[in-house]
């Protein structure tokens, strides 16, 4: 697909897609581990990461915005329209999976997973399209809890190599 991103770990090809490589590197880097022992639960925070890498994600990055715009001719209000709805639409699916009662300090109980990077991901997605996040209380919590851990805060995306200074 000539995306990113992609993870070049030794010898052998490029591994490719995001939860691939999360799971590569939980695997590979057991401690802390990224999805939970049990398997309910490591089937709850698949999910929960699905929802943004599998139903979100796709809808709004740089190639579909910029095919809606060239192909269809889209204006930058409706392709900023059309990503807003997508981010819209998962954290309606995240906020009611969140209320489940399986929700601690993080997606998960309290332990971050899996479920959690994509969730930062998500919502660093809808600062950049200014989605309001006051509708999803649970999400906003469990986003905030994340942003306190320096991983998390060394991850995000206006801290890497080529950002913008700002969005």
């Amino acid at each position: 697909m000539m995306a990113i991103p992609a993870l070049v770990d030794g010898d052998g090809p490029a591994l490719f897609e995001s939860l691939a490589i999360i799971e590569y590197l939980d695997e590979t880097h057991p401690n802390p581990p990224l999805l939970p022992k049990d398997p309910r639960g490591r089937a709850r925070v698949r999910g929960l990461a699905q929802i943004v890498a599998a139903d979100s994600h796709p809808l709004i990055v740089p190639r579909v915005r910029e095919h809606l715009a060239h192909e269809f001719k889209v204006d930058e209000a409706g392709v900023t329209k059309w990503a807003q709805h997508w981010h819209r639409a998962a954290l309606t699916a995240l906020e009611t999976h969140l209320k489940d009662g399986a929700t601690g300090r993080y997606a998960h109980g309290d332990a971050i997973t899996v479920a959690d990077i994509c969730l930062a991901s998500q919502a660093a997605g809808a600062a950049f399209f200014k989605v309001d996040l006051a509708a999803f209380p649970t999400f906003k919590r469990v986003v905030e809890a994340c942003a306190q851990n320096d991983a998390f805060a060394r991850a995000h995306p206006l801290k890497q190599p080529g950002a913008p200074a700002s969005v």
